[in-house]
C-alpha cells in the first residue's frame, strides 16, 4: 500500500490518499496518514480498500500537489554518517515543497536514506525515502520525505537502497538493513531515519534525482523552495 498526504483541488485542504495505477484516490475518512498508521494492519488495509472503492476524488498522480506524508511532532532520531543525532521536526518537508537555499549560501549537500515509521506499540508501519539537505558547513536546512509511505506489507526484509544522482552521475547512496536492525535504538518513537554520507556540494539549479526503488522516487532542484 502507498499512502500520501495531498492538497485537495476541491477546497485546498490536506487529505489522505492512496496511490494506485498512476492516480491518487482520496480517502473518504477524516483521519490523517499518521493517524491511519497508528491503526492495526487489518484496519489500515480496510481503509486502503475503502479509498479505492469509494474515493472522494481521483487525481492523476503527476498532477497532484503532494505534502509531507507525515509531520513529526517530536525530534526525529537519525543515524547520520554512522552517528545518532536528532533532527528538528520543523525540517520535514514534502517532495513538492522544493529545496530552499539559505541566504548567503551557494550550495547544499545531500544525504539520502529512509524514514521508517512506527505505529502503536512500536509496530513497524512503513518506509518513505528521505533526503537531508545541509549547508557545506553542516547546518541542516530541510529533510525532504516522500512522495509516499510504502507500508510494511510491501517488503520482505531485503536490503533497501536509496541513491541520488545528478545528470545520471551518482552523488550519494545508502544501503540499509531491511530488517530494521539499524533502528533498534529509536523504535520507542514514531519515526527514525538512516542517512548516507553527504554528497559533494550541489549548486543552485542542479537537479537531484532520488531513487528508492520500491520506495518511490522524486526529483528536486537546489534553490527551488520558497
Amino acid at each position: 500500500m502507498r499512502w500520501v498526504t495531498y492538497l485537495s483541488p476541491s477546497g485546498g485542504e490536506e487529505r489522505s490518499g492512496v496511490v494506485d495505477d498512476g492516480c491518487v484516490f482520496g480517502y473518504p475518512g477524516a483521519q490523517s496518514v499518521p493517524e491511519l498508521l497508528e491503526e492495526n494492519r487489518d484496519t489500515l488495509a480496510d481503509a486502503y480498500h475503502k479509498a479505492l472503492a469509494a474515493p472522494v476524488e481521483i487525481i492523476v498522480e503527476f498532477e497532484t500537489r503532494l505534502c509531507a506524508p507525515v509531520r513529526p511532532e517530536r525530534p526525529v532520531p537519525a543515524r547520520l554518517e554512522g552517528v545518532w543525532t536528532r533532527l528538528a521536526p520543523a525540517l520535514v518537508r514534502g517532495t513538492d515543497d522544493g529545496v530552499v537555499l539559505p541566504a548567503g549560501e551557494t550550495a547544499l549537500t545531500a544525504s539520502v536514506g529512509v524514514l521508517a515509521l512506527f505505529g502503536g506499540q512500536g509496530r513497524h508501519a512503513g518506509y518513505t525515502p528521505a533526503c537531508l539537505w545541509r549547508t557545506p558547513g553542516g547546518g541542516p536546512v530541510s529533510l525532504s520525505v516522500g512522495p509516499a509511505i510504502v507500508t510494511h506489507d510491501e517488503f520482505d526484509g531485503s536490503p533497501l537502497v536509496v541513491e541520488a544522482s545528478v545528470d545520471e552521475s551518482g552523488v550519494a547512496r545508502a544501503e540499509l538493513d531491511g530488517g530494521l536492525a539499524w533502528a533498534a535504538e529509536a523504535r520507542d518513537g514514531r519515526a527514525a531515519a538512516a542517512l548516507s554520507e553527504r554528497s559533494r556540494p550541489l549548486e543552485r539549479g542542479e537537479e537531484v534525482y532520488v531513487d528508492g526503488g520500491p520506495l518511490g522516487e522524486f526529483e528536486l532542484r537546489v534553490g527551488s523552495g520558497a
